[in-house]
């Protein structure tokens, strides 16, 4: 018999590194973040953009001709599992950042040759280049190649340092930003140790904190440690002030007092989260900083997990933080994906962090209302002096602080992404509000806004709709006519042959029966066939009864994945929660590798996930809190009915009511 082999090609570069890595930043983190792993104190970047040229230099302990063989030279070495001191740095005064052993192959994604200096303590230095576009060849064929030569090359005469490397690209990719003003903001956004102790310089400048370039706009604070206070109040010179305990002026700074959940140890978080005045401010150029990322160890380890805490509304929008959870790469457990842009979804860790994070902006979410409305509606994005004028009429304070509390809510909400769209929406929720403010106000009923928390609420509706007798036959015809379509909807489905198939028809043309903010269906059927072949690649082994079509469509900014399964068919929690993850993860990985697509920029939107079934599964502790991370909900066909019934009868009774009391005012 012949002697079997595991053979592996050059190509797999190709997938482990080379496409792994597209931009300036991403590469050029890489060989920062092996100085620090080599116990360098500097490192020197220097750009050459008319020349084609990255340079980056530092003073860490550099490579002998062994090491250069063993470790640099091979693909996959990971000192963490080799070297004696494991994760700790030759200092053993550092936990290094290194862990797969294929960060090197990110300068190949960036330059057509890499020209590599580098000298141990005590001995001689070592230069060798390496010709990419050539690798690259050999890689994208069909040949097996074990081993790549390089071509050593002399000693530059300038290299002088005792110990360090010297590491340049040349022959750049030209579709890459390889400008200072570009990188240096974007490299400072993902370490956290840049200091007196690790400086980063750029073209000659050291690379400080303050480069982040969003610090002067910080308008709130919330914090997780005082060191992060203190700095970051100290960068942010415009956080707003109020009245403090003592009558004084205070900054509004407040810590995080969240619960971090208790089942697992050592989850200490430091870092903040803070919001801008306005959303505008977090936008600079092609490159959005509504976010927070996360930081393990110094360094950026996931950019953004803001979208995927579960909470759409507008004040998401106003977000920027960093979060720093070392306790996601302190122990043996790879979290990192193979990009080191992300971290593993379905790691214990990060689901708590998660959890934790959701439950630090409910409470950030409540305060940020209540020092937005205290600064006043002046300080609210748009300001409409008509308005403005309206609320300074009333002589009563009492009037004048109901009015102004709900002119701010509306002047806060973001309706649109479109600013055009949103001032428009915006003029006529403050018209509708007026003509409502008025007639309750002259009606003694100012009391009922007390009750009143969303603007965009079923009860706000009902009570500040206009006196028009058109417009309000209008609200109350669409509520009956949404009360019908559930009676009817309710009615085919006693009989459960038929059941799947009316609540198919049903569902995927009146979305409004699963949540009532989902009013009309946006984008187009070529998206949702391509999104629903996504979805299937991810799962294809789907469970028994599943419906080989699903439900896809995008609505008020959420992305809603619906899946019916066959009456009477007796489905798990845990083979939904594996089959609703693999969606979620699925369209999120699609988004990143599509970063074009519905102009997302690579963002991932909210993702709800819906399955309809006979009967509810029993579900443990753990399980809801998956299906909550996941924004997965399980509903029962006649479970729908009965919310969707229940929430338009409110409505309309609420709208009942109001008219019921104009029309006994009207007689008096």
């Amino acid at each position: 018999m012949a002697e079997l082999k595991f053979r592996i090609e050059l190509n797999v570069l190709n997938h482990l590194g080379i496409g792994l890595y597209s931009s300036t930043p991403a590469v050029v983190t890489e060989i920062i973040s092996n100085a620090w792993d080599a116990d360098a104190k500097e490192v020197k970047i220097k750009l050459e953009p008319d020349n084609d040229i990255i340079e980056v230099e530092d003073d860490g302990h550099g490579m002998s001709e062994a090491d250069v063989i063993n470790k640099f030279l091979k693909v996959g070495y990971s000192r963490r599992t080799r070297e004696p001191n494991g994760p700790m740095s030759r200092s053993n005064n550092r936990r290094v950042m290194g862990r797969k052993g294929i960060g090197k192959l990110a300068m190949f994604s960036l330059a057509n040759t890499i020209q590599v200096v580098t000298k141990a303590a005590d001995s001689p230095a070592v230069a060798f280049k390496i010709d990419v576009a050539r690798l690259k060849a050999l890689a994208s064929g069909t040949e097996e190649v074990l081993d790549y030569p390089v071509e050593t090359i002399a000693v530059p005469a300038d290299f002088l340092y005792a110990h360090g490397t010297r590491i340049t690209l040349t022959q750049l990719n030209s579709r890459i930003n390889k400008t200072e003003a570009f990188l240096r903001p974007r490299l400072v956004r993902r370490f956290g140790v840049f200091d007196d102790q690790f400086k980063v310089h750029l073209n000659g400048t050291v690379i400080v904190r303050g480069d982040a370039n969003f610090y002067p706009d910080v308008q709130f604070l919330w914090y997780f440690d005082t060191t992060m206070k203190d700095i970051v109040s100290a960068l942010a010179t415009n956080i707003a002030e109020g009245p403090g305990p003592d009558g004084k002026p205070a900054k509004y700074m407040q810590p995080i007092t969240s619960l971090i959940p208790s089942d697992i140890p050592d989850l200490t978080l430091r870092g903040f989260i803070a919001t801008v005045d306005t959303p505008s401010k977090l936008g600079r150029g092609d490159e959005s900083l509504n976010r927070i990322s996360i930081f393990a160890n110094g360094r950026l380890f996931q950019e953004d997990i803001l979208a995927e805490l579960g909470d759409a509304r507008y004040f998401n929008s106003y977000i920027v933080g960093e979060v720093y959870a070392d306790f996601l790469d302190n122990d043996g457990i790879d979290r990192a994906t193979a990009s080191r842009e992300s971290i593993k979804h379905d790691d214990e860790r990060f689901q708590a962090l998660r959890v934790h994070l959701s439950n630090s902006l409910r409470q950030i979410r409540d305060q940020w209302d209540e020092w937005r409305r205290a600064l006043g509606y002046v300080k609210t994005d748009s300001p409409n002096p008509a308005v403005i004028a309206w609320i300074d009429s009333f002589r009563d304070p009492r009037d004048r602080s109901a009015a102004n509390r709900i002119m701010t809510s509306i002047g806060n909400l973001v309706v649109s992404n479109d600013d055009t769209k949103n001032a428009e929406a915006k003029k006529m929720l403050y018209k509708s509000a007026i003509v409502g403010f008025e007639k309750l106000r002259s009606r003694h009923q100012l009391d009922a806004l007390e009750k009143i928390t969303d603007v965009l609420s079923p009860e706000f509706q009902a009570i500040f709709s206009s006196l028009d007798d058109i417009e309000e036959s209008y609200y109350l015809d669409i509520t009956r006519q949404r009360l019908e379509i559930i009676r009817k909807f309710s009615e085919e489905i006693v009989d459960e042959g038929k059941l799947e198939k009316v609540a198919h028809r049903y569902l995927f043309d009146h979305l409004w029966l699963l949540d009532p903010s989902w009013d009309r269906v946006s984008g187009s059927e070529e998206m949702e066939r391509t999104m629903t072949t996504e979805l299937k690649k991810a799962c294809p082994d789907t469970l028994v009864g599943a419906r080989l079509d699903i439900a896809y469509r995008t609505t008020s900014g959420r992305h809603v994945i619906i899946e019916l399964k066959r009456p009477g068919l007796t489905v798990r929690a845990d083979e939904l929660e594996t089959q609703g993850r693999k969606y979620v993860e699925a369209m999120e990985q699609f988004y990143r590798d599509h970063p074009d697509f519905m102009k997302y920029g690579g963002r991932v939107p909210p993702i709800d996930v819906f399955f309809l079934i006979s009967t509810n599964p029993p579900m443990s502790e753990r399980q809801l809190q998956a299906f909550a991370l996941y924004n997965m909900k399980v509903l029962t066909y006649k479970g729908l009915i009965d919310s969707a019934r229940a929430t338009y009868q409110n409505y309309f009774d609420v709208k009942a009511q109001v008219g019921k009391i104009e029309a006994v005012l009207s007689a008096i």
